[in-house]
């Protein structure tokens, strides 16, 4: 991760932080107000570490993270991802033993060493959200990673919140049902972005982010287990996942700014503790822009395979920031046949169970463009036509609505124009200018953009 910061600075998309902040809802507050800026808090009141955050703020820092230019599109992120997720790398990197020389401190584990936040009023507590689960397949013998929320218990114990995937099948073969763990906080951004996909069972995600790295992965075994973590790791935790001592777990501000349910979960607890003098703790801040890059960047990837499929051509596939990243989606695509709006829709539907909202338009609008798609729906939607309503479908549990049964109504909205209207109707108008008149306008916008910068 300390590469990627270095990137950052470099890039003036970092902004350093050296004035004393509280772990209690003061740094939290700051990630929140400012979700579209990486943030480095260089001194934190009562602890040595450095505290990172929004780090992957947008797509484009992302991409940066990846060995993407600057220029990179959201098709470019993308199609680096799918490749990847589709043909992960035949090794998982190179694997060296573990050297108590890579850090500074080997010791017993002590969680209030580390600067883990309270990020909301009401949650329960301190929470671990950035930290990387690594378990091992006894099935297949591969390395398994996965994103998981953590409530500090104790000085060496918390409680997780698991999801049914990989990690609880991983802990039903067990027997008895306790898992070895260990928790990585600040690995590189392809260890970061793997955990958080949705890989296929039994394919580790070091495979995938092997891919992405171009091969450049150097793992280390841990001290006490055996698995393989980052070397360049800020943070390593070691440990048992026991998966029937359960413990309520919550509240915790999830995707949606809302308080998720309690729920009884298992706990984790640590025996050792790895990290360098000058160690950065990496969060991520429940419901930031962050939070719902991370959960949307899975369902994209399910939603282009399936619209690949679907109809011919795809402009582009926007999850909205509004919608979470996550419930409402807007598909731009060149038609051929007058049913392809719908078929889109179905397709999206289909591809992503979370959806809520899908909103299909021609390839001449931009579906990163709220404007533009608004301006779609106002001349060139008709309800009695382009509406299309399903009940009783399966969501998400993280949509409060659906009282979190997850059974929820969804919406599809074609704003696409039927293939025998007259296109020219509804063109937009353009009108040709200088390069002067470019250039006045330009210098306006700048003038105007300093001004708001500065207030």
């Amino acid at each position: 991760m300390r590469d990627f910061l270095e990137l950052l600075e470099r890039k003036g998309l970092l902004e350093k932080i050296g004035i004393p902040l509280s772990t209690d809802r003061e740094i939290s507050s700051i990630l929140l107000s400012l979700e579209d800026q990486a943030f480095l808090f260089r001194q934190v009141k009562d602890f040595q570490m450095s505290v990172a955050g929004n780090l992957y703020c947008t797509k484009a820092n992302l991409a940066l993270g990846l060995g993407l230019s600057a220029s990179a599109t959201n098709y470019d992120l993308l199609t680096l991802i799918g490749k990847a997720v589709r043909y992960p790398s035949e090794s998982i990197g190179s694997v060296s033993g573990f050297r108590d020389s890579d850090f500074d401190h080997n010791e017993e584990a002590d969680l209030s060493k580390l600067p883990i936040l309270k990020h909301f009023d009401e949650e329960a507590g301190r929470y671990i959200t950035a930290g990387i689960v690594v378990a091992k397949s006894p099935e297949t013998g591969e390395d398994n990673l996965s994103v998981h929320r953590m409530l500090v218990l104790s000085k060496n114990k918390v409680v997780a919140r698991i999801v049914p995937r990989h990690l609880a099948r991983i802990a039903s073969e067990m027997s008895p049902k306790s898992v070895p763990v260990s928790v990585v906080i600040g690995p590189p951004p392809s260890v970061f972005l793997s955990a958080a996909l949705q890989i296929e069972y039994g394919t580790s995600e070091y495979r995938v982010a092997s891919k992405l790295s171009g091969g450049k992965l150097n793992l280390m075994k841990c001290e006490h287990n055996d698995l393989a973590v980052p070397i360049d790791s800020e943070v390593v935790l070691e440990g048992e996942l026991v998966w029937d001592d359960l413990v309520d777990e919550g509240p915790f501000v999830d995707l949606t700014r809302t308080y998720d349910d309690v729920r009884k979960q298992p706990t984790i607890t640590f025996r050792k503790m790895h990290f360098r003098n000058d160690s950065t703790y990496q969060v991520v801040v429940g419901s930031s822009r962050e939070h719902s890059i991370f959960m949307g960047l899975p369902q994209e990837l399910k939603i282009l395979d399936s619209l690949s499929r679907a109809v011919s051509k795809i402009r582009g596939v926007n999850l909205t920031q509004g919608g979470n990243g996550y419930f409402h989606c807007i598909v731009s695509l060149d038609k051929v046949n007058d049913g392809d709006g719908k078929t889109a829709i179905m397709s999206c539907f289909a591809a992503s169970h979370p959806l809520k909202l899908v909103i299909a338009v021609d390839s001449d609008i931009d579906p990163f463009d709220l404007n533009e798609v608004e301006w779609a729906l106002a001349t060139r939607f008709q309800a009695d036509r382009g509406l299309i309503v399903i009940n009783g479908a399966r969501g998400s549990s993280l949509d409060p609505s659906s009282s979190k049964s997850a059974v929820t109504s969804k919406l599809g909205i074609d704003a696409t124009l039927p293939m025998n209207q007259d296109r020219a109707k509804f063109k937009r108008a353009t009108i040709s200018t200088s390069d002067l008149a470019r250039s006045i306008v330009e210098e306006i916008r700048s003038k105007h953009k300093q001004v708001l910068e500065s207030k």
